[in-house]
């Protein structure tokens, strides 16, 4: 269990040359012209050091948490890290999340009226790209020449090559998030030359086939999906995402792959992992405890810290009134993210994953930039599932559960709605009968069970863990037929916005370092 904090800890420890390795990503993103010194690799720990680099990208701001040493410079370090500016594009703009912080990047994000300046919008593919060209100077520097080369032997390359395999993973999750939010990007693997200005912009039909090629290639490569290797991509996660893609295909390559979806639901829900039957305990700080994660994104509040994260989760989404020490084993309180109505609302008496602070607020969101309108969101927690406090205050233990049974089971059920092949509408009922007995609360019928339902389910289930905008958007409600408070800046909402939202832009900054690249339409 605690392979993957060791891991962390080596991020953070890194000789200097590791921050610099890949050069000033903030300046030109996607140049990955400086090199690791051929002499850091004599040491046979480089190796892991250097994936541990790799996985830190998810979490950490740099090698020196929470500031300090920063990978991405930035006037918060906070909102650099992958975590903080990733929920923010795929939540701020939907129905579930309204932000009392008033600057233009928060206001832009959450009003659906972004453009390409937007901070986040920056950071966000920054540190994706950053991720991605870790990933490809990693895969440069251990093929099977350099390693001969260097005279390592057979035990360091037997581990190498499955530090290559979860490499990859990551790198093909990244290019996912990319593709899924901006769509046309630069592809750039270890083959491209070092240092090139060429890049080469590809679509969603590319790096769909590209990313399921790449997944498939390194089943059974990977690490066991067990409790000594908490925290690390392994089979499960492959096939999680890859239903993912299957389940969005008709968004991103307007192919049906609900049967490709459901093959590798399968395999996940047959993977050992088991539904919690505590909700709250998959969000506290001792959560690692929990048998149904199937990926987290690992924190530890002493060992690697950061302003982004679970701590962000916790820290914005609360105020001092609510004695945050007491009720989330916290001392910061940010007052920024709460729910909105829509949220709120869905939610029938007695159903336990109903976590909000009523307390001196109002149910309606009617003031975007007062916390106090608006329920406060304590979902997420720094006490242990015993009531005891997690190990530093100021930061989280909690680990962030990127992947959870839970979902699988909704979109079994959704699948399966949609027509795909390989399930049934049966074994669906039973997996929404698992969920909402752990939720106090009567099963659903199957006249009951409509993708209208899955949608809210989703919501109840899942809400402020980065799915709603994907989920918005594979239902046809993100821009048209839906509307919700804030939606395009007023607080009664509007039903359809232009549909160029359903795409973020590629940052400004990036257009004006790499003139060739097309924007994404309509920005």
């Amino acid at each position: 269990m605690k392979k993957l904090y060791n891991l962390l800890l080596l991020s953070v420890c890194l000789p200097m040359f590791f921050s610099s390795c890949l050069g000033d990503l903030d300046t030109v993103p996607l140049t990955d012209d400086k090199l690791l010194p051929e002499k850091a690799w004599e040491d046979p720990n480089a190796y892991e050091q250097f994936l541990a680099k790799i996985y830190a990208g998810l979490t950490l701001s740099g090698n020196e948490g929470p500031f300090g040493l920063p990978d991405i410079s930035a006037s918060d370090q906070g909102e650099a890290t992958f975590l903080r500016s990733y929920w923010n594009l795929q939540q701020l703009g939907t129905d579930e999340v309204i932000c009392a912080e008033d600057n233009e990047t928060m206001r832009g994000l959450q009003f659906c009226q972004w453009n390409s300046n937007n901070n986040f919008v920056a950071l966000n593919y920054t540190r994706i790209y950053m991720n991605v060209a870790y990933a490809n100077e990693y895969l440069r520097e251990t093929t099977d020449e350099k390693l001969e080369n260097r005279g390592v032997d057979d035990e360091l390359r037997a581990k190498i090559e499955g530090f290559r395999a979860e490499t990859r993973v990551l790198r093909a999750m990244s290019y996912y998030f990319l593709m899924d939010l901006y769509a046309n990007i630069p592809f750039i693997d270890e083959n491209v030359p070092v240092g090139s200005r060429k890049l080469d912009q590809r679509d969603r039909v590319f790096f769909f086939s590209w990313i399921e090629t790449e997944l498939k290639n390194v089943e059974g490569k990977l690490p066991p999906a067990d409790k000594e290797h908490y925290g690390m991509v392994n089979d499960p996660t492959v096939w999680m995402l890859l239903a993912k893609m299957y389940l969005n295909a008709e968004v991103y390559i307007g192919e049906k792959r609900y049967d490709d979806c459901l093959t590798y639901l399968k395999k996940v829900l047959g993977a050992g992992f088991t539904i919690d039957p505590v909700y709250k305990n998959m969000f506290c700080a001792d959560n690692e405890k929990s048998p149904e994660i199937i990926f987290p994104l690992v924190y530890d509040g002493r060992r690697a810290t950061t302003f982004g994260g679970t701590t962000y989760l916790i820290a914005a989404a609360c105020k001092s009134d609510m004695n945050p020490q007491t009720t989330l084993g916290f001392s910061q309180a940010w007052s920024n993210i709460r729910a909105k109505e829509t949220l709120s609302t869905l939610f029938e008496e007695g159903d336990k994953r109903a976590m909000f602070w009523k307390q001196d607020r109002t149910l309606e969101s009617s003031v975007w930039y007062d916390f106090t309108k608006g329920w406060s969101v304590i979902k997420y927690s720094n006490l242990k599932s015993d009531g005891t406090p997690g190990s530093n205050s100021a930061h989280a233990d909690t680990d962030f559960p990127f992947f959870r049974l839970a979902d699988a089971y909704l979109m079994y059920a959704e699948a399966v709605l949609r027509g795909g092949q390989g399930g049934s509408k049966e074994q669906a009922l039973l997996y929404l009968k698992e969920l909402r007995e752990r939720a106090g609360i009567s099963p659903v019928s199957s006249v009951e069970l409509t993708l209208d339902f899955i949608l809210e389910e989703r919501s109840r289930e899942l809400y402020w863990e980065g799915h709603r905008r994907i989920d918005l958007i594979r239902f046809g409600k993100f821009t048209k037929n839906y509307k919700w408070p804030w939606k395009n800046g007023v607080f009664s909402g509007v039903a359809n916005i232009d549909s160029k939202y359903n795409l973020y832009p590629l940052p400004a900054t990036e257009l004006t370092s790499n003139p060739d690249l097309k924007q994404n339409t309509g920005y």
